[in-house]
């Protein structure tokens, strides 16, 4: 008898342990619906000041956005935007070279990203079509894994919606690395360009 009741505590808390580690290993993966994803998605352009690093096939491109002023780097070229200027400075360092851009809405829009995705128009592009499948963690990040039609999947920061990575299934591979708040006026400050020639 006594051994019965033993066997039958011991089935429970061998259950309890299960479950309790279940919950555990579940505890803060919520399921995402496509309205959350999007607006996750979204969230990324509330931010202002930010440096976010591009590296495809080995070859990192920097953006540093503060306010209105955005810079993108990379090996061969530099570009500064202002959008309240409406202007920008694209500087060949290849061939010391420099051009003066007026900008107006429609180029605005286009060349004015908050990061290397247009995310606006891939949510456009995939409409209903984005399905969160789980969390995990990249570089240090808590992450949603998001496919986006069959061939593409995205790692979304969950704290940012920040892209984080980019796999298609050909192999295709881009990943990203984002730091907040990070980005002085030194940063953005627009180089000497006296050292470069003016092209049209």
């Amino acid at each position: 008898m006594k051994r019965g009741i033993l066997v039958i505590i011991a089935i429970i808390l061998v259950l309890t342990l299960i479950l309790g580690i279940k919950i555990i290993t579940t505890n803060g993966n919520k399921n995402y619906t496509l309205s959350e994803i999007r607006i996750k998605i979204l969230s990324a352009y509330e931010y202002t000041n930010y440096t976010y690093e591009y590296i495809q096939n080995g070859e990192k491109t920097t953006k540093w956005v503060r306010g209105n002023i955005i810079v993108t780097e990379n090996d061969e070229t530099y570009s500064w935007i202002d959008e309240d200027a409406m202007s920008m400075i694209t500087i060949d360092k290849t061939e010391n070279t420099f051009l003066m851009t007026n900008l107006n809405s429609s180029t605005k829009d286009l060349l004015f990203k908050k990061d290397f995705l247009d995310m606006k128009s891939i949510l456009n592009r995939y409409g209903d079509n984005l399905v969160y499948l789980r969390n995990e963690t990249y570089n240090g990040k808590n992450c949603l894994r998001i496919r986006a039609g069959e061939d593409a999947q995205y790692l979304i920061d969950e704290e940012t919606g920040f892209v984080l990575k980019y796999e298609e299934v050909d192999g295709a591979l881009a990943e990203f690395n984002i730091e907040i708040n990070n980005v002085t006026e030194k940063d953005v400050k627009l180089p000497d360009l006296s050292k470069y020639e003016r092209v049209s």
